[in-house]
């Protein structure tokens, strides 16, 4: 296939826009005498005019050889080998040009591919070229190449025709790339939401078929995944999303199926509020803990599940959504919540019974509490989301100010 080469006249891009780290790796390859292209995320988010959050190096070197080339490099990775070239402020991930995973019944026995026998890639390290890397990968939009020979741009996928378009489209059939790996809905999902891209039609039909299949992946990339989707600025959008294409129900399926009960448009808006909430702490640089987020989303159910913990066990309502919680999370083995964000959404949810109590000695045990902060957040969403105990709001702000 001829690529669609643009030249450095006819395209934005500037090495000016590269970070040095990366500009020394691109660099140190093409001396080496390897190709060297700036690849995926960072190219498309130049383009679009965007800071990209990182800097990806494609080449035609093995991990061993970049490993050569750079002393301060290691090796990382068995499902994809890739060279991390570290630098103190930055890593820049380096891969090998990739070949497309051949068949399981075709794959040569050489340790570099295996692939279960419904097609999910568990590994894949066989090398390619530069065309057979751009069609491997997922989205026409991050198979786009910025050559540090020439400077020029490489689209060999009709990813530049998809940017202004604003449209994302998978490369390849759907329904097999989604196979190959689930998570690649996920990304759909928290592209279109981050760029305010559509969808392709093929695409959306396909996640629709296959969004069961998240079940079966790493609990660990799952969790990671949703770190990313929970913090890329629309997570309000990507909630909207994960509805429309039928996915949030087999990421949360406790939760899926509260949400599907006939009150379910009450419930819906209480997570409709929280990612809203979720974007404007995002928006105004709050780094927020993993937990105060989970806790948020959770919220509402674990307040139900606590309320049927109260009546039927009879326990206290702080123990009761301590229970709920840890039986919650308990469930959700398809994605694994670490243990320390686990009890510190308890600590968040059982200190919610307590700032029903204003009295002056009762706020200073609480606010010296190392989870005062983010359950304070969490009771001042709920009080404004659900317009219950703003006298106690109030009280409570006035402390806040006072301490």
């Amino acid at each position: 296939m001829k690529p669609q080469i643009i030249a450095r006249p006819d395209h934005t891009v500037s090495r000016k826009q590269i970070s040095a780290s990366a500009i020394k790796v691109l660099y140190g390859l093409k001396d080496a005498g390897y190709t060297a292209y700036l690849a995926g995320g960072g190219v498309r988010d130049l383009l679009l005019g965007r800071n990209p959050k990182d800097f990806d190096v494609a080449t035609n070197a093995t991990p061993e050889e970049v490993k050569r080339v750079f002393r301060n490099c290691r090796l990382i990775g068995r499902r994809f080998r890739l060279a991390h070239v570290y630098y103190h402020d930055e890593i820049i991930e380096t891969s090998t040009f990739r070949a497309p995973a051949p068949p399981a019944d075709e794959a040569p026995d050489d340790n570099n591919t295996f692939s279960t026998k419904d097609g999910l890639v568990l590994r894949d390290n066989l090398f390619g070229t530069p065309e057979e890397d751009a069609l491997r990968r997922d989205f026409t939009i991050n198979a786009l190449f910025y050559n540090i020979a020439d400077f020029s741009i490489i689209d060999y996928t009709g990813g530049l025709r998809d940017l202004d378009a604003r449209l994302l489209r998978v490369i390849g059939d759907p329904d097999q790339r989604f196979i190959e790996d689930p998570v690649r809905i996920l990304r759909a999902i928290r592209f279109a939401a981050a760029l305010g891209f559509e969808i392709e039609p093929a695409a959306r039909e396909a996640i629709r078929r296959h969004a069961g299949r998240l079940e079966d992946c790493s609990s660990s990339r799952l969790y990671e995944e949703i770190q990313k989707l929970l913090s890329c600025g629309k997570a309000a959008r990507v909630f909207e999303l994960c509805c429309e294409l039928r996915v949030f129900e087999h990421l949360f399926p406790e939760l899926g199926a509260w949400l599907n009960a006939p009150d379910g448009d009450s419930k819906t808006h209480w997570l409709q509020k929280s990612f809203a909430q979720i974007d404007r702490w995002r928006a105004a640089g709050f780094n927020v803990d993993p937990a105060l987020l989970f806790a948020l989303i959770f919220g509402e159910y674990h307040e139900w599940v606590a309320a049927q913990i109260v009546q039927n066990e009879e326990l206290p309502h702080a123990d009761a959504l301590i229970e709920a919680t840890h039986r919650h999370i308990r469930q959700l083995d398809r994605i694994r919540i670490p243990k320390a964000a686990t009890h510190h959404i308890a600590e968040i949810m059982s200190g919610q019974p307590r700032f029903l109590k204003m009295t002056p000695k009762n706020a200073q045990r609480i606010m010296r509490h190392r989870s005062f902060l983010d359950a304070f957040l969490y009771f001042k969403f709920a009080a404004r989301t659900t317009g219950r105990h703003s006298a106690e709001l109030e009280w409570w702000e006035q402390q806040r100010k006072a301490r």
